[in-house]
């Protein structure tokens, strides 16, 4: 199925692309293969080790996936996680992880493979159950990578901004919600935005979604076909859902500030955070869908902080992304 949305280029130019360091130019295999390998590659044995003094040079994204009980960072060199108040890292398999999304049995991602793997590049879209020991192919093997992606917690809905044609998708928005097997265009009625953003899917409601966007949150109850503004006309740079709130972050007059939407009555609050200058947005949120009220988000300058009440206090677990 395909379908081309007129003006998806422009998402090229988002804060969000470029704040976390994607690049628009992927690697596209000219014979991508009919059934996709399902090897993560002949290498030592992996496992998760205390994590070494290090400078994280991107993140790219976070979570918490239902399998583990720590927050996890995918980062340029591998996957990251912050568990019992210390670093760990992953030995081997260290990908370059892209649209990192935490689900109810592990995680789902997009990305290159480890330069030490023999796995085709780009990864196309795969899915872990076991922390990232091995994956799951599920589509575009060896053809495309989706820096923008997004996946429902507990309902298998996924959602992927395509930047260039392969072979089953046009450039544009599409959904799917049988990994990859199917999909549909998303149509957005009513974005009135000149650029594409983030995209969140509710972890419970498969109709609920939202997009972050230079214009302000647009936001669906009906797979996206239909989109209304829900915020002021700001430029957003993130967001997430936790069961019943929208988090977003966004820059206004030279600051960097966090909301949250009230899913019953859409009324907005805002949400207190440590000061951020304007040149550090946030670029990632995630909450904890086993721990109520446990979110975390981080930002361009590779700042990281989490909060076990909602918000009402922050701990920083990362500072410009060094981990001693």
């Amino acid at each position: 199925m395909k379908h081309c949305k007129k003006g998806v280029l422009l998402l090229l130019f988002s804060l969000v692309l470029l704040a976390t360091g994607c690049s628009s130019e992927e690697q596209k295999s000219e014979n991508p293969p009919e059934e996709p390998s399902k090897k993560t590659g002949e290498q030592s044995p992996f496992e998760l080790t205390k994590a070494s003094a290090q400078q994280i040079e991107h993140i790219q994204g976070i979570g918490y996936p239902g399998n583990d009980t720590g927050l996890y960072l995918s980062s340029s060199d591998g996957l990251k996680l912050f568990k019992d108040g210390s670093w760990h890292e992953t030995s081997t398999h260290n990908h370059d992880y892209m649209g990192f999304q935490a689900i109810k049995d592990g995680y789902i991602a997009s990305g290159h493979p480890d330069k030490d793997s023999d796995l085709k590049d780009p990864l196309g879209i795969v899915k872990s159950t076991d922390k990232g020991a091995s994956f799951k192919d599920l589509v575009f093997y060896g053809e495309s990578t989706f820096p923008f992606l997004s996946a429902g917690y507990n309902t298998g809905m996924i959602y992927v901004i395509n930047q260039e044609e392969n072979t089953k998708l046009d450039p544009g928005v599409y959904r799917t919600e049988d990994e990859g097997q199917t999909w549909e265009p998303v149509s957005l009625k009513g974005l009135k935005a000149d650029t594409l953003g983030m995209i969140a899917a509710h972890p419970d409601d498969a109709d609920i979604m939202a997009m972050s966007t230079r214009s302000g949150i647009f936001f669906s109850r009906d797979k996206g076909e239909t989109v209304e503004l829900v915020s002021e006309p700001i430029m957003a740079t993130a967001l997430a859902f936790t069961e019943d709130s929208l988090y977003y972050a966004f820059a206004k007059q030279e600051r960097v500030l966090l909301n949250k939407i009230d899913l019953e009555t859409m009324e907005t609050s805002p949400v207190d955070i440590p000061f951020l200058s304007y040149d550090n947005p946030i670029t990632y949120i995630a909450a904890d869908y086993q721990n109520s009220g446990r979110i975390s988000f981080s930002t361009y300058l590779k700042d990281l902080y989490e909060s076990g009440d909602s918000g009402e206090n922050w701990e920083l677990l990362l500072k410009n992304g060094r981990i001693k």
